[in-house]
Formats: structure tokens, sequence, C-alpha cells
């Protein structure tokens, strides 16, 4: 249960604050923020891709080193990040469409949530969800707060409080760190055991913030409107899935494979993403487009169809992610970075035609089209590892 609550705290607080902006701001404006927000996510994401992974799996197989494995993750993200804000910066002045400051704000509040996650994933590897929930919770019932508050100040005015409240959090996480985490009594794993982890992250990273991208570009504000909030719907089904694979990684990592108490791990795992993927089926297609137009307005009455696609993609995703969290756990990383970089090929080939002729629907229906054959290859993989 307390797994549950970290996990809600840390992933719902900035999908929900999302939502509110959707419901408070035209669907024009909330859509060209998404779009700003799904481009920062993706300049401030990708330097510390892979590393929340590699912590919780290497952290859990080697508590003496998991001081000086997050160490390691922040000197990579300081690095990196620094390259990710001149880009922004970059990007902020040749592209018009968004005001000045609010893409660079955004990408400092993703570069420090990346940093927050990294600290997250090294508490949770020692268990430490006390310490977790007491963090992430109030940071991110403060996105809610600025939202709410300030929401006709302006995109920038909430861009740069994020960034404020993710500086706090990274603090407040080090600080734990160095009071929760073992002494250090072994150096960080190799450089080279991140390539696995960053190989299979960082496609995901794209993959979630490209189709947001696409389809602005392709169909407009509007459509991105609409588009987005199937989207952050979805991630907030999805989390159950995210705690989920918070919670059996490092079990599964710390036990032998295919020992009896492993399997059970396994059959638990099974038995919580069919019942995700069966109540998100059962919300997105019959509930959610029935509730959303009285939540959040009449404009959003055309984000039916696209919601009722997107509970497809939730039960389809959560068959992935069942099959993927057994391959980190066999150690097949390297396997699970290959299917993952097919399914962002596989997605934007279809999308990009899709969306052409259908807006923010064919984007959410090459998402689906797009699993089918990665759920079937990463079968085979875990057929070939069982049997290796």
């Amino acid at each position: 249960m307390l797994l549950i609550v970290s996990q809600g705290a840390r992933l719902a607080g900035p999908t929900m604050a999302l939502l509110l902006l959707a419901a408070l701001w035209p669907t024009e404006i909330f859509g060209l923020f998404a779009s700003a927000y799904a481009l920062a996510s993706l300049l401030g994401l990708l330097p510390a891709t892979g590393l929340s992974a590699w912590i919780l799996d290497r952290s859990a197989r080697q508590p003496a080193a998991a001081r000086a494995i997050l160490c390691r993750a922040w000197l990579i993200d300081t690095i990196l990040g620094l390259v990710a804000m001149g880009i922004a910066l970059g990007v902020s002045a040749l592209l018009p469409d968004y005001p000045l400051a609010v893409l660079p704000a955004l990408t400092l509040a993703m570069l420090l949530a990346g940093a927050a996650d990294n600290g997250f994933a090294a508490l949770r590897a020692q268990k430490r969800e006390a310490a977790v929930t007491a963090i992430a919770l109030p940071a991110n019932i403060g996105l809610l707060a600025v939202a709410a508050l300030l929401h006709t100040d302006g995109a920038a005015a909430i861009a740069f409080a994020w960034a404020g409240i993710r500086a706090m959090q990274v603090f407040a996480l080090g600080w734990a760190a160095m009071r929760t985490l073992p002494p250090a009594a072994l150096p960080a794993p190799p450089l080279a055991q991140i390539w696995p982890f960053f190989g299979s992250q960082a496609a995901g990273v794209v993959y979630g913030q490209a189709d947001t991208l696409l389809v602005h570009a392709l169909a407009g504000e509007m459509a991105a409107g609409l588009y987005n909030i199937a989207t952050r719907l979805l991630q907030l089904a999805s989390f159950v899935a995210q705690t989920l694979a918070q919670w059996f990684q490092p079990r599964l990592a710390a036990s032998p494979a295919g020992t009896a108490s492993w399997l059970d791990q396994r059959r638990f795992l099974w038995l919580g993403l069919g019942s995700t993927a069966f109540a998100g089926f059962v919300g997105f297609v019959v509930l959610l487009p029935l509730a959303l137009p009285h939540a959040l307005g009449a404009s959003y009455a055309e984000a039916g169809p696209v919601i009722q696609v997107a509970g497809l993609v939730l039960a389809a995703r959560c068959v992935v992610a069942g099959q993927w969290i057994e391959l980190t756990a066999r150690e097949q990383e390297a396997q699970r970075a290959w299917n993952s970089w097919l399914l962002l090929a596989l997605f934007l080939a279809l999308a990009w035609p899709l969306t052409l002729e259908l807006g923010a629907i064919g984007a959410m229906t090459a998402h689906l089209l797009a699993l089918g054959p990665i759920a079937a290859l990463s079968s085979r993989s875990l057929a070939r590892a069982r049997h290796g």
C-alpha cells in the first residue's frame, strides 16, 4: 500500500496538474502548452534516461554500492543537463510559437524531475518507500496548487514555479539519500552497464513525447489539446502498471530466475497487470467519454473516440510492460532495448500518415497498431531467455 501511495504521489501529480490546466484553459492554449511540455520533456528527460532503471536494478543487486551509483547518476544528469538547457534556449529563440521563457523553464523542471527520479530509484531499491512518499507527495501537491493558483498568470509563471518545486524536491532527496542509503563500501558498476538501460529507456522517452509534437505539427493546436487529454488520462491509468514495475523489478532482480519464489512474484505481477488492463478498458471505453464533457467542458466532447482507443492502448501496454519487466529481470535488457526502438520506429511510420488523415485519433490508433508486433517479438525473446 505504501508503494502505491508513493508511486501515486510521484507519478500522478504532474498529470493531474496538466488535466487541471486543460479544464481551466481553452483547448488551443492547452494544446500549445502541452506541445511545449512534450518538447521540454524530450530535452529534459533524455539526460537521465535509463539511469533510474539502472539504479533500481544495480542497487538492488549491490546495496553496498548504492551511494556511489546515485552520485554517478547525478553527475551524468548535471553534465548532460547543461547541454539540454543550451538546446532549449536555442530552440526557444528560433520557434516563435512558444513564449520565450516557457520552453527553457519547463526543460529545467524536467531536468530536475529526471534527477528526482534517480533519487527515488535509489531509495526504492533499498525499500525506503516511506521516504519516497514523504518527499514525493508535497512536491506533487505543489504542482497542483501552482496550476490552480497561477493559471491566470500564464504559462511562463507555471513553468518557473514547477522548476522551483522540482529543485526543492531534489535537495530533499539528496538529504534523504545521504541519511538512509548504506555507507559506500563498493564503487559504482562500470559505465558500460548503463548503455543497455539507456537503449531501452531512451526510445520510451522519445515515444512518449513525439506523438504530441507530431499531432501539433500535423493537425494543429486544437487536435493537440484533445489528444493530450487522452494521453494524460492514459498516463494516469498507467501509473498502476508503473507501480507494479517499481515493486517487482528489484525483487525479481534480487532472486535467481526460475526459482519458486521468483515464479510466484511473476505470477502476481501478471495478475496485477491483467486487472489493470481490464479495469482501464472498461473505464476508457465506457465511462470516461460520458464523464469528460461534464468535468472539463463541452469542447472536450470530441476527445471521446480518442479516449476509447486509448483504453485499447492501455491493455496492450500492460501486456508489453509485463514482458519487458521479465526481460530486465532475466538480464536481457539489450533485447528489451531493441524491441523498444523497434516500437518507436513502427509508431512513427504509422503515425505520420494516420495523423494526416485522421488527426488525434489516427495518432492513438498508431500506438495500438505498433504494440501488436512488439508484443509478439517480446514473447519470442522471453521464450528464448527461458529456454536459454
